[in-house]
């Protein structure tokens, strides 16, 4: 379930792609776990692909999807199982958008700690842990890989598959659930999802500061070491190493906690050479707001993702700024500074977008990284893979596939290259 379950990897927002996977010449949205196990399995005969569709925020993020004999919507399987304040976890139909859960949970004083840029467009709980999308927060909180402690899962042949439990700790079997991670769909229907809870932060607040990226780079290895853990620390800005940007920490934690991580992060980074302001938890929405936007693209560019260690920021802003001015691109960088995560938003001619992604992969992977494609347009799909080569655990990847989809029915293409 991508925010529109698909089989391999995640895509993108909106009707981007040159043939979107839910032009299926059938649409169908059962209404709970039995009634998808049937559809499957009655669809071994009479729908030999399938497509698996949430919100669709992400329906482009990876290679692109032919086009199904079935759409199968989670749209019916969007309720709130079960909540279990005391235990802090709660069971979730897969369709139900994030934001709503969220609301429910707030009158318990809890939330499932993710801030997903896709939350406000109506991002899915099967959607989050299909793609692996997360937010800035995933610093503290991590992912849904993290958040995630079981599942129910259909099968291509409409096997029903259970994963972990309500128990944060249970250790028995194979954890499908992280599996089915990031899988894109090609595994299989996710149906339910049981999540770990937090409390709500009783205070949060953000400083922000000018600094190139090499500057943030210093600041983020500084930070980790300094006492204080902020939720989120991301460096938006272009993509020269010496450019100016903008770099944000955020911390959640009482109010008193709050002032004093604020008063120590500040001096920290005044330290570097930098002249922090702190923001107060509005103000400081409005900067996440931006860090978001910036990282979305529109409709004409392509959004595409790199992985490196955390220290490479520099390098890997260098690159960008280089490419994009040899090929007459527009580029915004957003970077997790401390985990090493690094969003590209390209715009300009098809081709020269392309050009810029090829030369910025190639780049990534000399420093050890990985690169693959968000969202992009369909003139830019046709020259540009989605994927990087396949990486050495591609034959047991292969295996796993091949287990759990034998017929390769859920979103075929989704992992062209690697299959």
């Amino acid at each position: 379930m991508s925010d529109t379950i698909h089989t391999g990897s995640s895509p993108g927002r909106g009707p981007r792609a040159a043939a979107h996977p839910d032009t299926a010449p059938h649409r169908a949205t059962p209404a709970d776990v039995a009634e998808a196990s049937a559809l499957l399995r009655r669809g071994d005969a009479e729908h030999r692909t399938l497509y698996f569709a949430g919100a669709g925020t992400k329906a482009q993020w990876g290679g692109e999807v032919e086009p199904a004999d079935l759409t199968v919507s989670t749209a019916g399987l969007a309720g709130l199982i079960s909540h279990q304040p005391g235990d802090m976890t709660a069971a979730v139909g897969a369709g139900m958008p994030l934001a709503q859960l969220q609301t429910l949970l707030a009158r318990h004083g809890q939330w499932l700690a993710l801030d997903p840029a896709t939350e406000p467009d109506g991002a899915t709980i099967g959607g989050l842990l299909a793609t692996g999308d997360a937010g800035p927060r995933r610093l503290r909180y991590g992912t849904m890989r993290d958040l995630a402690i079981g599942a129910t899962l259909v099968l291509a042949d409409g096997t029903v598959a259970h994963s972990g439990s309500h128990v944060i700790k249970n250790v028995a079997g194979y954890d499908l659930t992280k599996l089915f991670h990031g899988s894109l769909g090609s595994l299989g229907l996710i149906a339910e999802v049981i999540v770990r809870l937090h409390p709500r932060p009783p205070a949060s607040a953000t400083v922000v500061a000018a600094a190139s990226a090499a500057q943030a780079n210093t600041a983020a290895a500084q930070l980790s070491r300094c006492g204080v853990e902020p939720s989120a620390l991301e460096w938006i800005g272009p993509t020269g190493a010496e450019s100016a940007g903008t770099l944000l920490a955020r911390i959640d934690a009482s109010p008193a906690g709050v002032a004093a991580g604020t008063s120590r992060m500040a001096a920290l980074l005044s330290t570097l050479g930098l002249v922090p302001h702190a923001l107060d938890d509005t103000d400081g929405e409005e900067q996440w707001r931006r860090v978001a936007a910036g990282a979305a693209g529109g409709p004409a560019d392509s959004v595409i993702r790199g992985g490196t260690r955390p220290d490479r920021l520099p390098e890997v802003a260098e690159a960008l700024a280089r490419l994009a001015d040899q090929h007459g691109v527009a580029t915004t960088l957003v970077s997790s500074a401390a985990l090493g995560l690094h969003t590209a938003v390209l715009s300009g001619a098809p081709h020269a977008q392309a050009d810029v992604a090829r030369g910025w992969r190639r780049r990534i992977e000399e420093l050890g990284g990985a690169l693959s494609v968000r969202n992009r347009p369909a003139e830019v799909a046709a020259e540009l893979t989605a994927w990087p080569d396949p990486p050495s655990a591609v034959a047991l990847l292969r295996a796993v596939k091949h287990r759990l989809d034998p017929h390769a029915r859920c979103a075929p293409g989704r992992f062209r290259g690697w299959n």
